[in-house]
Formats: structure tokens, sequence, C-alpha cells
């Protein structure tokens, strides 16, 4: 079985000058949790997820010296304002650049297992010679191929 055969063909995506405000909206809209970004030539630039977003948001974490500092710690809030910045950055803060996990459409089930496997990831961007996105295959399109053969519907 190739990739193409179980791809997502209609991908969802946003561009690295998108502000995360819109990266938000998109993932909302679409009831997904992340999404490939592409550069100003429509090409894979990384990927960003809901995690990422999350990761922006949260308190870095405190080194405690004494007491008065834990306590200082203990009461960190997420605030309003941090949130109000966010929104207004680009998604290319946040998204994720160094060494992208991709695979190409001719590519066989095998090569996807081993990426989706080893690095614990639900989804993977499929990209052409070019680095367009064509699709994206995730952990679910296997599932459900994996049951078809299973009932024998393929």
């Amino acid at each position: 079985m190739l990739v193409e055969d179980l791809m997502i063909k209609d991908v969802i995506s946003v561009h690295e000058n998108d502000t995360i405000e819109s990266l938000i909206k998109t993932l909302i809209a679409c009831k997904i949790g992340s999404v490939p970004v592409l550069d100003d030539q429509d090409k894979l630039a990384g990927f960003v997820t809901d995690g990422d977003i999350l990761r922006a948001v949260s308190p870095k974490q405190q080194t405690i010296y004494d007491f008065y500092t834990m306590i200082a710690a203990i009461e960190v809030e997420v605030s309003r304002d941090k949130i109000k910045d966010l929104l207004n950055k680009k998604v290319k803060e946040i998204m994720k650049k160094k060494n992208l996990q991709t695979v190409y459409v001719n590519k066989d089930l095998d090569a996807v297992l081993k990426i989706l496997s080893h690095h614990h990831f639900k989804k993977l961007p499929v990209i052409d010679s070019e680095r367009h996105v064509v699709g994206m295959i995730s952990r679910s399109n296997i599932i459900r191929y994996f049951g078809e053969l299973a009932i024998g519907q393929k």
C-alpha cells in the first residue's frame, strides 16, 4: 500500500506569516489539532500543533531558590495580556522548523509506520519533490485501513 492511497488530499494549512489568532480560528473551525505551515511559495516551512500554542502561553519553568521564590512560582498564572500578545504573533514564531518529518507520495506504508511509531506523531505531511504539501497521512488513516483489512473490505 502506498501513501497516496491512504492520505487525505484536502489539506488544511496556514502560512508562516499568519497570526496565531488566525491559526487558532482555523484549528477550531476545522476541528483539527495541527497543520502544515507554508512559506510564501506555498512550500512546507514548518508544522504547528495545538501543543505548540499551549507551550507558547505557559509560564516558563522557574528555578526555586528559597521559600519566597517558591510562593511566587506557585502563583504564576497565564495573564490575559500574555494571551493577547501571543494572538498577534506570527505562526513562524512557534512552529517546528527543524528536523521536520515528512513522507513522499510514492512511499510504502512501512515508511510511514516507522516515522509515526518512532517519533510518536499523530500525522505527517505528504510532500512532492518540490516540498509542496500534497496530502496528510495520520495514524487514524492507517488504523482505518487495518480495520477494513480485518473485516474483509479491502
